[in-house]
Formats: structure tokens, C-alpha cells, sequence
């Protein structure tokens, strides 16, 4: 209902969501822990917000807000009704939630992928420390283009029918350049059906960069309108050379940004992975400062996650990750660096627009050579899958018959609407689900609730750049 078209005596109120931040005395930020809607506003909002603090009809409230601010009032209270601040005076906090779990359930009752991963290499040229994947039976072999060929002649009907205007198409592996062959086969039957379909295609290699030919670097330079480029390096020298190492047990550094130079000299957007654990924790400032130098635009950090006892050794505790993470973004903003990782989105989606769950899934998905589906990377090689690709995968995923689907977002869903047994809902956010899953959890339970928390108290006061990154996922 929009206050234009309620009746004078239509009773609001301030939602049981809402959250006030006075930054200055100049600034005050507003946001919804169930919608989201972050706005700036001046200080007059404090007490135009308290005069709401019990249901007032909207006659009143237009009437008394018209002495507290500059702005007409009806526009303020519209503003205000719009982005949820304001509710209906009947309106209580566990309907409110319970409506909006609802809707979301319901928008995702037939998934809308936008991104697709095609883990096209069964092989790697380092011999890094903990890689994950050496802690499952991950049995995928190289990908033939063929096969994804056969993935890609579903997708593109199924955007079209979908009414989705851009796919990202992304390469991982061990390492995807060691297949670059079904990668450029790839490419050029996605950017052909791209015209084809009428859909804004854009590819990601995920790669080590340890290894990068000629053949290679002129097809970059070929291509780079479409292509950007995210390189895996674990900090400074001393810090990567610990963990991530050639086949001969060498320090893989120097090579490695070597290569990440001749990339960035292309034009190609080429951005930088890292991972956070006590090994590189002391010299966060030190390797975005050397990012920089290089002329990086972009670092995403992640929060390393072991993967046996030995391996959560390394894991930061919550009061590091929280002070490694705050250093990062103050490091990078120094820089001019945009800053993210898989933490952020969960962070950024509760103050800019809630869901609750993580888009793995439900925004995008991960084909191996085997034919085996994940919702995401992270899942290869474990029993999680969305079952196994037939060439009506697509189809089935359009009209909503596909079971494995149905059992994840179910999973995920139920989870969320747990939160309001307890007598103070958990509303911050959600858990990368590959955490409770290798400790044994349900995939929803959400483990990263006071983590979480301080995080959005922190970004929640930092310049609105320094909050939405154009690398956001999209939910």
C-alpha cells in the first residue's frame, strides 16, 4: 500500500526492524534488518523517526513531521513507508518475518541462474599446502568442450525464458589454463550464442598464474572486452611461498605476479584472491600496498576455512578475522582498491536488502567433467550435488521439477525461519553453507551470527562506496 493511496486514518508506525546509526551530527543512517533500504538522511530524521515511536494515523504524522524537517512531509513518509521503515500499526515482527521468508521462498521456487562455473581441469601445476580438494575423492576429469557445449545449449533458451539479460560464464579447475584448449572452444561457442539469444555474455578465469604462454596471453589480448581474470595469491612473499608451491616444492611468488603484470598490461580487469589465516595476517597493509604497485584494482579475501584439525590451526579467531577484515578495507580504501569477499555479501545483503540465505544454487551453479552439479566450487568432489546433467537439466530447472533443487532451497529456507523460536530473532544475515557442512551442520544453521554482527555494526558507519562493491552478488 503506498501512503499516497491510504486513508487519512491508516495508523503507522516504526518497523520492529528498524535500525538508527547517528554517524555526526550532520548524518544519520537508516536501514531495515528485514529489507534492507541503507539511506543516508540528516539529523532531523531522529526525531521525525520518534514520531513514530507508537501507530499515528498518516493524517497526524503528515501534519506533525511538516515542523521537523526541511523536506515536503507527505514525500518523507511515502520515502519512509516505501523502504519499510515505517509499517502498518497492526503489523508484528514475527509475521513481518514469516511473510517475508515466504516471499522469498516463492521467488525462488524456480531458480534464476545467472552465473555458471565450468570446472574444466582435472590437473594443476602447484603442489599447494591444504588444497582442498585434497580432502575429498574428487574424481572429475578435463571437461570436453562438448560437453559444456551441451550445458550452454540449454542455458541460453532458459535465460530467454527467463527473462535473465546477462550470463558469467567462469572457468576453475585445479588450474583451468591447463585445458585452455576446451576454454577458447568455450568462448567462442558462448559468444555466438550470446548474439544468438540476445544475452550480454562475460567470462572469469580463476587461475594460479603460475603458467601463461604466448598462445595464451595473445587470445587474452584478443578477447579482453569480455574477459577479466581473478588470480589466487595468499600474501607477500614470505606468507604465499608457506602454503602455495610448484611441483619442485618452490616458493610460487615471484612467478606468479610476473605473470599477474603481463595480464594487467593487456587491459584486462584482473583482479586478486587471497585467503586470510595467521600466516599472512601480520602483513595485510604490506600486500595490498604491493597490489597496488602493480596496478591491482581489486582484492578479494576470503576467511580460511580447515579442512581437518591440523588445517584449523590456521583458521584466524573471531576477533582476528573481524580486526584482518577491518584492516583490509581501511588498507585498500587507502589505495583506492575495491575490496570484497564471500563474508561481505552476507554482511552487505542485510543493510542494503536482507535474504537470509546464500545465492550458491540458487543464483549459480558448477558443472564438472563427470556431469556432476554443485551450487558451488567449494562443493566439488564432496556428495553434495545437484544430481548429474542431462541435456533436460535446463528445462527441468525452468518449470521448477528438479528434486535436488527443491531439497537445497527447502534446506536452506526451513533454517531461516528457525531463527524466530528463539525469543530474540537472529536477523544478521546468513553462513557460507560449506562451513556447518564440513563440521557436520545443518547447511542453514547459521554459524557466523556474533561474527556477523560486528561486521554490520562496522560497515553499516563506512562511506557507501566502501559498502557496495560493483562485485556484489546479486540475490
Amino acid at each position: 500500500m503506498n501512503p499516497t493511496a491510504m486513508k487519512p486514518d491508516t495508523m503507522l508506525k516504526k518497523s520492529p526492524f528498524l535500525v538508527v546509526r547517528q554517524l555526526d551530527k550532520n548524518e544519520v543512517r537508516v536501514y531495515s534488518k528485514l529489507n534492507g533500504n541503507l539511506t543516508s538522511y540528516g539529523p532531523e530524521l531522529i526525531d521525525v523517526l520518534g514520531f513514530f515511536d507508537k501507530p499515528v494515523s498518516l493524517q497526524a504524522a503528515v501534519t506533525g513531521v511538516s515542523g521537523m524537517c526541511r523536506c515536503e512531509p507527505t514525500v518523507l513518509v511515502n520515502e519512509l513507508y516505501e523502504k519499510r521503515f515505517l509499517v502498518e500499526g497492526h503489523r508484528n515482527e514475527r509475521d513481518m518475518f514469516a511473510e517475508y521468508v515466504a516471499m522469498a521462498r516463492h521467488r525462488n521456487e524456480i531458480a534464476r541462474i545467472s552465473k555458471v562455473t565450468f570446472l574444466v581441469s582435472a590437473r594443476c601445476n602447484l603442489a599447494c599446502t591444504g588444497c582442498y580438494h585434497s580432502f575429498y575423492d574428487f574424481k572429475s576429469s578435463h571437461m570436453t568442450s562438448e560437453f559444456a557445449e551441451r550445458v550452454l545449449s540449454g542455458i541460453f533458451p532458459y535465460l530467454k525464458e527467463r527473462g535473465i539479460p546477462a550470463l558469467l560464464i567462469s572457468f576453475l579447475g585445479y588450474e583451468p589454463l591447463l585445458n585452455f584448449e576446451t576454454i577458447s572452444r568455450v568462448y567462442d561457442r558462448a559468444v555466438a550464442m550470446s548474439e544468438e539469444y540476445g544475452i550480454d555474455s562475460t567470462f572469469k578465469i580463476f587461475t594460479n598464474a603460475f603458467s601463461l604462454n604466448e598462445k595464451e596471453y595473445d587470445w587474452i589480448v584478443r578477447n579482453r572486452p569480455r574477459l577479466s581474470f581473478k588470480v589466487s595469491l595468499d600474501g607477500v612473499r614470505e606468507d604465499n611461498d608457506q602454503r602455495r608451491l610448484d611441483r619442485a616444492g618452490k616458493g610460487t611468488f615471484d612467478r606468479v605476479v610476473g605473470n599477474l603484470r603481463r595480464i594487467i598490461a593487456t587491459g584486462v580487469e584482473c583482479d586478486v584472491l587471497t585467503t586470510l589465516s595467521k600466516i599472512n595476517f601480520s602483513n595485510i597493509e604490506r600486500f595490498v600496498d604491493e597490489m597496488a604497485a602493480i596496478g591491482i584494482r581489486n582484492i578479494t579475501a576470503n576467511i580460511f576455512c580447515g579442512q581437518s584439525p591440523e588445517e584449523r590451526k590456521l583458521e584466524l579467531s573471531e576477533e582476528e578475522r573481524f580486526e584482518a577484515i577491518k584492516r583490509m578495507d581501511l588498507a585498500t580504501e587507502k589505495q583506492n582498491i575495491e575490496f570484497d569477499g564471500e563474508w561481505k555479501f552476507a554482511v552487505v545483503q542485510m543493510i542494503t536488502g536482507a535474504h537470509f540465505t546464500c545465492p550458491a544454487g540458487m543464483r549459480q551453479m558448477v558443472f564438472c567433467a563427470d556431469g556432476a552439479i554443485h551450487p558451488c566450487q567449494r562443493f566439488a568432489g564432496t556428495e553434495l550435488t545437484f544430481g548429474t546433467f542431462g541435456d533436460d537439466f535446463w528445462e527441468k530447472l525452468g518449470e521448477g521439477q528438479c528434486e535436488s533443487y527443491e531439497r537445497w532451497t527447502a534446506d536452506l529456507y526451513d533454517s531461516v525461519m528457525e531463527r524466530m523460536k528463539e525469543e530474540h530473532a537472529d536477523l544478521t544475515g546468513w553462513s557460507c553453507p560449506f562451513v556447518p557442512f564440513i563440521r557436520g551442520e545443518c547447511l542453514g544453521k547459521h554459524v557466523e551470527k556474533e561474527f556477523n554482527e560486528r561486521l554490520i555494526e562496522y560497515y553499516v558507519t563506512r562511506p557507501m562506496d566502501r559498502i557496495i562493491a560493483k562485485t556484489r552478488i546479486h540475490c
